[in-house]
């Protein structure tokens, strides 16, 4: 009987193992597009509440990836995309050339908390000092 016991137990983690890794990086889904149309930021805390530094900000979320912010007669163009990174589906921000500091603000990998057609919602942990910031959207 220990005999069956021992060849057992062997099979079983291999079964597990096996079961596993069909769960990679690649076979999980990503988080989707935003929706079509302007979007604000509704909330945004770094440290403190910081969303006022948004409030004349428009952000618009292409289809292709491609990011514009408008802030009165001033745009900025980035992109944006998604992927799975650390066993989680993250959303990443980034802004071409020279922008505002509270554009570089939102360059992250945001883990993504909520998404929806009207809302999104992330976080972001830094490797640094373990601090949390939150970034909420919502449609304009």
């Amino acid at each position: 009987m220990k005999i069956w016991k021992n060849s057992l137990l062997p099979l079983a983690l291999t079964t597990l193992l096996s079961a596993c890794s069909l769960f990679d990086d690649n076979s999980l889904p990503n988080g989707s597009a935003p929706g079509a149309g302007t979007w604000k930021v509704s909330y945004f805390f770094d440290k403190s509440d910081e969303t006022n530094y948004y409030s004349g900000y428009t952000f618009e979320f292409g289809d292709n990836g491609q990011l514009t912010a408008t802030n009165g007669s001033q745009v900025y163009s980035g992109s944006w995309s998604t992927g799975f990174d650390d066993s989680k589906n993250k959303f990443l921000i980034n802004f071409n050339g020279s922008h505002p500091s509270a554009l570089e603000e939102l360059e992250e990998d945001w883990l993504i908390i909520e998404q929806s057609s009207d809302f999104m919602h992330f976080k972001h942990t830094s490797g640094g000092n373990g601090d949390t910031d939150v970034l909420q959207f919502s449609k304009d």
